[in-house]
């Protein structure tokens, strides 16, 4: 969605920039290029190579302006707080701060300047050991999952993180196989599970275009558990939005619907507007006194009232943001 993340930030003037997902830099790369006025480009990632790869991108998209300062950290946007500080004292205060939530296709895919390789286990369509850690030294791999969480454990993620309806059939497989064998590999995992069983290779999406393939949702549902990225959003959304510079922008991508709906609450807290789960204490007695306390909270505007969707074009030509939405808030200035 790099057509409607460029058009978010485009009435911001994006002095300070921090990207909370670097990935290959391509985001931050088209910002700073868009951005002239851009002097201090910060990001976060966790993986080592990341860095290498999106630092020199990153400032051949700038034209190797010399007084942008770019400053890459290792760690995780849960830990956006402490990672600022140690940029400066006081800490900077972005005037653009952007979260892309999906797995970059540098590392999902078999793309030249892909970070993982085979070795990291993301897509079920190339062999490799089942790892999915953002991180290459957590403790936490897939492997690890698949062989020793029971088979309600199972269940439970590939219900609610992967949304698979058939979740149950999933889990029992995968706990049969592991009875056999230990479950290594990528494809030994799709083996096992028989997903051409379970609704076949490619399937169809509307249109008769090409649909989800079954196996995404069980991946997906163990990088999820295994880089506990819920919790971590849940965190980190709060911290996002303090650190912002007044009349700021946070650019939010989640591809999830547990992601989406954590965005949407943290952005409508920071609105001063009820979530879902606060609508009986609009209707109560002491409704005038909860929306008033609402309102004294409010520290930003909603920019998108519902998220912002990929284009048919782009889900075409890169079918992974076929699930892509966009939410962007705005703190008060």
């Amino acid at each position: 969605m790099l057509r409607e993340v460029l058009d978010a930030f485009q009435p911001v003037s994006l002095n300070v920039y921090l990207d909370c997902t670097l990935g290959a830099g391509g985001h931050a790369s088209e910002l700073a290029s868009a951005h002239p006025e851009m002097h201090t480009l910060l990001g976060i990632d966790l993986d080592p190579t990341a860095h290498s790869i999106a630092e020199p991108r990153i400032r051949a998209a700038a034209g190797g302006r010399p007084e942008l300062a770019t400053r890459l950290l290792r760690g995780n946007y849960r830990d956006l707080r402490p990672l600022l500080a140690t940029v400066s004292n006081p800490p900077p205060h972005p005037n653009g701060i952007l979260m892309d939530l999906g797995v970059s296709s540098m590392q999902a895919s078999g793309s030249e300047a892909r970070i993982d390789t085979a070795e990291r286990g993301f897509s079920f369509m190339r062999e490799g050991p089942l790892d999915m850690r953002m991180d290459p030294t957590a403790a936490l791999s897939a492997e690890e999952v698949l062989n020793t969480w029971s088979e309600a454990e199972l269940g439970r993620i590939i219900r609610d993180y992967g949304e698979e309806k058939l979740w149950k059939v999933v889990a029992r497989r995968i706990v049969q196989t592991r009875e056999v064998e230990p479950i290594r590999t990528t494809q030994q995992l799709v083996k096992a599970v028989g997903y051409t069983q379970l609704g076949g290779g490619k399937g169809k999406g509307k249109g008769g275009g090409k649909g989800v393939h079954p196996a995404t949702r069980t991946f997906q549902a163990l990088r999820i558990a295994v880089n506990d990225e819920l919790r971590k959003l849940e965190q980190a959304l709060p911290d996002a939005i303090a650190a912002l510079a007044p009349g700021g922008r946070l650019a939010v991508i989640s591809f999830h619907s547990l992601e989406d709906r954590l965005v949407k609450h943290a952005f409508l807290r920071a609105a001063g507007r009820p979530t879902p789960e606060d609508e009986h204490r609009t209707y109560g007695p002491d409704k005038f006194a909860f929306l008033e306390e609402l309102d004294a909270a409010k520290v930003a505007d909603l920019v998108t009232r519902k998220p912002v969707l990929p284009s048919d074009a782009e889900t075409a030509a890169n079918p992974r943001a076929r699930s892509a939405k966009l939410r962007v808030l705005q703190k008060l200035g």
